[in-house]
């Protein structure tokens, strides 16, 4: 059985296809390598900062006297075993 060049048609199309996006993707990341405005800037980020904001967004303070009460003690409980 022989195979036809008009049978391979569609895997030329479809390696030209990879290879020419190919060729775009690599001349981006290049460009993004050396030109200085298309490089992405990170930002500096204290980590303690960022962790602290984090908890005071997520976390409400404890209104309930009791359970204030409560939180306390446990605390105590565990100062007063770790030493």
């Amino acid at each position: 059985m022989y195979i036809l060049a008009s049978d391979l048609l569609p895997l030329w199309v479809l390696l030209g296809l990879l290879g020419f996006f190919g060729l775009i993707v690599l001349g981006v990341m290049l460009a993004k390598n050396k030109i200085n405005f298309l490089k992405i800037k990170k930002p500096e980020i204290d980590e303690k900062q960022a962790a602290k904001e984090e908890l005071d967004r997520i976390l409400v303070p404890i209104e309930d006297e009791e359970i204030q009460k409560q939180m306390d003690q446990a605390k105590e409980h565990d100062e007063f075993h770790q030493q």
